[in-house]
């Protein structure tokens, strides 16, 4: 089969490489679409991600197949694979867990302490193990979901990033009626905005530089939308939060915005990262936060929420088709997909077919 391999900092190359059968656990899926992800530019463009020696559960080093946005058909099933059949339309959470340690064992498989490795590689398919930029995958079965009946597979490939923004709205414990600010509205800020909003939120304010980036904000329906280099943030958001907000969420991962959502957010609010950060962060704890009474919360990827995702695609189709902005063959992944999600402030959210 075709696959997009990494081999490590700005080397991706399209190979034809052996089409393994799924273990007994497992399902093989033909990948219908794989969305393109930040973390993705950062594996390519950094190296960032990457097992450079044997990942602790998977033993994989590069080269790996990328990808981890992924959805498809099921065309094979192991022996002792139960509640799925050739013909079901799965998304895939591609987490790697060992199911067996203290977290796993709690539920919070996304923090497997078996997962971690020495040199930092992730724990996710398209990092420690084969993703989804190929025309097969396999996949173990507890992290194959089935998806709604006519939903759209591209749909589908948007279940990971969304299920990053809702485990982000959960953390936060957002409720109906308070107010909120996004800080970034790129894929995950404008998730998080769309969601924050579904969630029953009041005023949702969307902050970014990009004006493209915020004429997609609008298109998705919000309204408040701002940008600090031609308005005084602060001052537009107090017209209508005297306070400040209850909720911020960082959705950009950098000093400013991390500064502007601490400010924005009302004394006793909470600042939810979603964001992952490049630099080292600086904060006045005992000023801004402590007599704040402010909570910063964080988050990482997603647990036990797939089928509510799955859910929330499917009740709001034609708003959250809205994030798609390109679709590219599996042979473009390099020059029409990752660089121009980089360079080109209009894309949103690009999708792989190993199909077209």
């Amino acid at each position: 089969m075709k696959a997009a391999r990494i081999y490590g900092k700005e080397d991706v190359r399209i190979e034809n490489v052996a089409l393994s059968e799924p273990q007994d656990d497992q399902v093989q899926i033909k990948v219908k679409y794989c969305g393109i992800c930040g973390s993705d530019l950062h594996a390519y463009l950094e190296g960032w991600g990457l097992p450079t020696i044997p990942h602790p559960l998977t033993g994989k080093t590069v080269p790996i197949t990328l990808g981890h946005e992924f959805a498809g058909t099921v065309v094979k099933v192991g022996d002792r694979v139960k509640d799925l059949k050739v013909g079901d339309a799965v998304a895939v959470e591609p987490l790697i867990a060992c199911g067996k340690c203290e977290n796993c064992r709690k539920g919070f498989y996304n923090f497997c302490n078996n997962a971690r490795a020495k040199d930092g590689a992730g724990n996710f398919l398209g990092f420690s193990d084969d993703g989804g930029f190929a025309e097969y995958a396999n996949v173990d079965e507890f992290f194959a979901h089935k998806m709604p009946q006519g939903l759209a597979y591209e749909l589908g490939a948007l279940a990971e990033p969304t299920a990053v923004v809702f485990e982000a709205i959960k953390k936060s414990s957002l409720r109906a009626g308070e107010d909120v600010v996004v800080e970034g509205a790129g894929p995950i800020g404008l998730l998080t905005a769309v969601l924050a909003k579904l969630a029953g939120a009041n005023h949702v304010f969307v902050i970014d530089v990009s004006e493209v980036r915020l004429n997609k904000a609008k298109e998705l329906g919000l309204k408040r939308i701002l940008n600090p280099n031609q308005v005084d943030v602060s001052k537009e958001v107090r017209k209508e939060c005297p306070n400040g907000v209850d909720v911020s969420f960082e959705a950009a991962g950098v000093q400013a915005t991390f500064e502007n959502a601490l400010k924005l957010t009302k004394r006793t609010g909470t600042l939810q990262i979603v964001a992952l950060f490049g630099k080292p962060l600086k904060v006045d704890m005992t000023n801004d936060v402590i007599m704040q009474g402010v909570d910063i919360v964080t988050t990482l990827c997603y647990n036990n929420s797939y089928p509510e995702v799955l859910g929330i695609l499917n009740n709001h189709r034609e708003l959250f088709s809205k994030i798609v902005t390109k679709k590219i063959p599996l042979a473009a992944v390099v020059e029409k997909g990752i660089k121009a999600l980089a360079t080109e402030k209009d894309q949103v959210k690009i999708l792989v077919s190993p199909e077209a």
